[in-house]
């Protein structure tokens, strides 16, 4: 599953500012595997050997494959992708020059002297060179050159969702990891290229120009695999793992200059701390053997390059974003675009988890709240991806992102306990680690966690569309409280009722309690005993559930006998002598309270009628309460004249 970069919706850009930076390439089609042509293999490990500037796109050098035959049949070609804008100087397998043939737009493929079978490990190596051309952000070109105002010039990569091919020849397949990799970047001296992994060398070549010499050995998406070149300055910092005697390096390419750094230093302080935090609640951090750091880059918000997020500011709710991803994208990837919210949903989880835990419960509501809003500004649509071949529609910042996000805290709202949730997200995490997966495998361990099936939940939410419209009624009789619930939908002709516990506050002068009222239909009434006076109810205090709702009401007909109050009839009211009182439920008893509240007179009258006389009581308001054989009560006010 691959994890992209965390999209300008929620990083404190305005909704225009987040639609002018959403730039589409429009060849850009997603599928699992870019290219058919290189199912035939898995790539085992890459080595990339390249020169790069700060000053323009022009790359060159080769990249070296070893990968293993895949193909029951064999292999009688070896295909990659590259940008045919590049030159091919020249192709190699296992160690045989061979001609490149154009197979497709973006493919090339040599013919083997012989077929490789099955199992067989070969190597191949492609030296070319170019110009690749300008990117302009997210899902333009692979390679991105920008000359800031500040004079300072940058070139960096942003290779998702199908990009890579644009600056270095790969294959690029979701379920295809790359076990390891060496990352050599020759760069202008008085630059630095970050990438992934750690730093081993950095190298002398001729004299204007330094090789950054990286290695990762830990599995990586095409995709993930970085590089970023400006005259950088290197701040490092430590992780230190509570609970833990181990540590890790954390490295912040900057741009060296007077202002960014202390304009920035808090956030870049704080990330650390984020580091330990998010090991303790999703298991530590994947790649700890390795390091974590930041690019920074003029971006409208981030990409998280496994081991080195490219940032476009040091933003907080980013930084946690971006992070994240580092567990949710990265370390287990999706297997299909589809199930995108995997790793963007849970990403923009981890900044409501970030202000929870760094700023508080109320802020992070408030956060939730925003999020929320923005799912329900529009009636339709679902997380799980509907049209993979429209990057606008994977990424789409309302529904991947901040449905996804609602969608994970929804989850956690129906775990039997906050613990449990968590060990559910570290067991997903734990299982699939450095691997692939899809929705299916991720319901199927927090349904094993839960101890309890999440079928409807995720039919609803995953991959249904819509949202309920909740409407409430309460009354008080007695000790008992009745409450009716009712619902609309968003997209009645997709789901006509979501089915959920629906939070609710019960206040009152001495105390406030919630109690969750399961709706699965348009309509319920729930009676349940409550001790205290009831002044009030509201619906989701804590908005833990995508939903609206409408004013709620006292209805002081609820818990009364519909059949009984038609029936039922007091007169003359007022009156200075008596009340004759008619249609009286079988087995009923009345009772008649003073507006003190004490009680005037009781009877149990035998049959359907009685006659209450007052001509002793004092001129005001009596309250009669007539308690039927059921629960149910009937409440009137009586006026003596």
């Amino acid at each position: 599953m691959s994890s992209a970069f965390c999209l300008q919706a929620r990083h404190g850009l305005t909704c225009a500012e987040r639609q002018k930076l959403r730039q589409v390439h429009p060849a850009a089609k997603p599928s699992s595997v870019a290219s058919t042509f290189t199912e035939q293999y898995d790539v085992i490990y890459v080595k990339l050997d390249i020169s790069l500037s700060n000053l323009n796109t022009d790359v060159s050098g080769n990249t070296r494959t070893i990968a293993k035959v895949t193909n029951p049949s064999g292999m009688s070609q070896y295909a990659f992708e590259l940008n045919s804008l590049m030159t091919i100087d020249s192709v190699l397998v296992n160690g045989t020059k061979l001609s490149p043939l154009n197979v497709a737009s973006d493919v090339y493929a040599v013919n083997l002297s012989s077929t490789l079978a099955a199992g067989t490990s070969f190597t191949a190596q492609v030296f070319y060179h170019g110009t690749a051309v300008n990117g302009s952000g997210f899902f333009t070109h692979g390679l991105n050159y920008y000359h800031l105002s500040s004079g300072t010039d940058i070139t960096f990569s942003l290779s998702d969702p199908n990009l890579a091919k644009d600056w270095w020849a790969c294959k690029q397949s979701l379920t295809d990891k790359i076990d390891s990799a060496d990352l050599w970047f020759t760069v202008p001296t008085g630059t630095r290229a970050g990438s992934n992994g750690l730093l081993q060398h950095v190298t002398p070549v001729g004299t204007s120009s330094v090789r950054y010499e990286w290695k990762t050995r830990y599995p990586i998406e095409y995709y993930l695999i970085a590089c970023s070149v400006a005259p950088f300055d290197d701040h490092e910092q430590t992780v230190h793992f509570s609970g833990s005697t181990d540590s890790m390096a954390m490295v912040h390419y900057v741009i060296d200059t007077a202002s960014f750094y202390p304009q920035y230093k808090s956030a870049i302080d704080s990330t650390p701390g984020m580091v330990d935090y998010l090991s303790t609640i999703y298991g530590r951090y994947p790649f700890w053997k390795e390091k974590y750091g930041h690019c920074i880059a003029p971006l409208g918000g981030g990409m998280e390059h496994q081991t080195m997020t490219t940032l476009g500011v040091y933003q907080t709710p980013l930084i946690a974003h971006e992070l994240g991803h580092q567990w949710w994208g990265d370390c287990v990837t999706y297997a299909g675009w589809r199930d995108i919210w995997l790793s963007e949903g849970w990403a923009s989880y981890t900044e409501q988890l970030y202000v929870e835990h760094f700023r508080g419960i109320a802020a992070a509501q408030s956060y939730r709240t925003t999020v929320y809003n923005r799912v329900m500004s529009s009636a339709k649509g679902a997380v799980y991806v509907d049209d993979t071949t429209n990057v606008n529609r994977i990424f789409d910042s309302r529904l991947t992102y901040d449905k996804g996000a609602a969608v994970a805290h929804m989850l956690r709202y129906l775990a039997p306990s906050d613990s449990l949730f968590f060990k559910g997200l570290r067991a997903y995490l734990q299982q699939f680690a450095y691997r692939t997966a899809i929705t299916a495998d991720f319901q199927q361990v927090m349904e094993t966690t839960y101890g309890y099936s999440l079928d409807t939940f995720f039919k609803q939410w995953v991959y249904g569309e819509g949202y309920p419209t909740y409407t409430a009624s309460w009354n008080q009789i007695g000790n008992m409280v009745y409450i009716r619930l009712d619902q609309t939908t968003s997209a009645p002709t997709i789901i006509a009722n979501f089915a959920l516990p629906v939070p609710l506050k019960l206040t009152s002068p001495s105390g406030d309690t919630l109690v969750k009222l399961y709706l699965n239909g348009a309509s319920n009434t729930f009676a349940f005993k409550w001790q205290n006076a009831m002044d009030g109810l509201s619906i989701d205090p804590n908005n833990d559930i995508v939903n609206r709702a409408n004013p709620v009401n006292q209805d002081f007909q609820l818990g009364i006998s519909k059949l009984a109050v038609n029936h039922l009839k007091i007169f003359p009211n007022p009156t200075s002598s008596e009340w004759q009182i008619t249609g009286i439920p079988e087995h009923a008893s009345l009772s008649l309270y003073d507006a003190a509240g004490r009680l005037i007179q009781h009877a149990e009258p035998l049959n359907d009628s009685l006659t209450l006389e007052n001509k002793s009581l004092t001129s005001g308001i009596y309250t009669l309460i007539i308690q039927c054989s059921g629960k149910e009560q009937i409440i009137r006010k009586l006026q003596k004249r």
